[in-house]
């Protein structure tokens, strides 16, 4: 078993080595948020965007970051450098800090925990997903949407959606409205457009959903960002998922299947630019 190098509030610790404080806010409230960075060939992929989501998250829940954000990308490439790993995920974790009387008075500095692993092993053909109500697990929407490390409900449907075979659970609301997977996004497409949730539906902007939307503009796609009902997912020609560790990966379930042609496409695109780790901007 490999001995990874983390990053654990400014000390460089082996895994064996690694110990978080019982007193960070993180562990004590899930005070803190995360994110999931890859890098390609040692090279970090889209990190200006994870980080501005990253710094939009502190500001809400009024964490103080005393690094720039060029501090944090060169903590990030230490980790790559420090380690074996040519290419996986990076976990920038962000807490409140080491809490010193009662939680709600407490004011910072924000602690920094960063760790490092390979990817893991991606299926090669379209993968089953499983439809949830959120009623049934304790769902937290956050309004404006966070990256928590709060995912309880989202760990429970995972863990039931394994039992049943099923690669990732989508979760739609109390109103019967698509809103997104335990740890991913989902899209849809219907003739020539691209659906997926609306983000005032509680849905995290996931910064592979971002460049896949601007990707589909480029292929000349239709965009829609929606209400998408659960009851009329059968009638859709074509349905993937995506997030930082997949990239993108057709999806089908029980009953209902596609050719996958638009998304092949989608996937080819994209595989480029991750391959070339390449930033696709808005503008294109």
């Amino acid at each position: 078993m490999i001995d990874y190098i983390n990053y654990i509030n400014g000390k460089w610790l082996s895994e064996s080595d690694s110990k978080i404080s019982i007193y960070d806010g993180g562990f004590l409230l899930g005070d803190g948020l995360f994110e999931t960075i890859r890098f390609d060939n040692k090279n970090l992929f889209c990190i200006d965007k994870h980080l501005d989501r990253l710094n939009d998250g502190l500001d809400t829940i009024r964490i103080k970051l005393l690094q720039s954000n060029t501090e944090i990308k060169e903590l990030l490439n230490n980790i790559i450098k420090l380690n074996s790993i040519k290419s996986g995920l990076l976990r920038l974790m962000i807490t409140r800090g080491y809490l010193e009387g009662p939680p709600w008075k407490f004011d910072g500095p924000a602690n920094i925990y960063i760790t490092i692993r390979p990817f893991s092993k991606q299926p090669t053909d379209p993968v089953e997903v499983i439809f949830y109500s959120e009623n049934d697990y304790p769902i937290i929407r956050y309004n404006p949407a966070i990256k928590s490390l709060n995912y309880i409900g989202n760990m429970l449907a995972k863990k039931d959606a394994d039992i049943k075979g099923a690669y990732e659970p989508v979760f739609y609301n109390k109103d019967g409205y698509i809103t997104e997977c335990a740890i991913r996004n989902i899209f849809f497409i219907k003739n020539n457009t691209l659906l997926t949730p609306n983000t005032t539906l509680g849905v995290l902007p996931g910064v592979m959903r971002s460049i896949i939307i601007d990707l589909a503009k480029k292929l000349n796609l239709n965009i829609n960002e929606t209400y998408i009902p659960y009851k009329d997912i059968d009638k859709m020609d074509e349905a993937f998922i995506s997030s930082t560790g997949i990239g993108l990966l057709p999806c089908l379930w029980q009953g209902w299947t596609s050719s996958f042609s638009v998304t092949n496409r989608l996937q080819n695109n994209l595989n480029k630019i991750i391959e070339n780790n390449k930033i696709l901007h808005k503008k294109l």
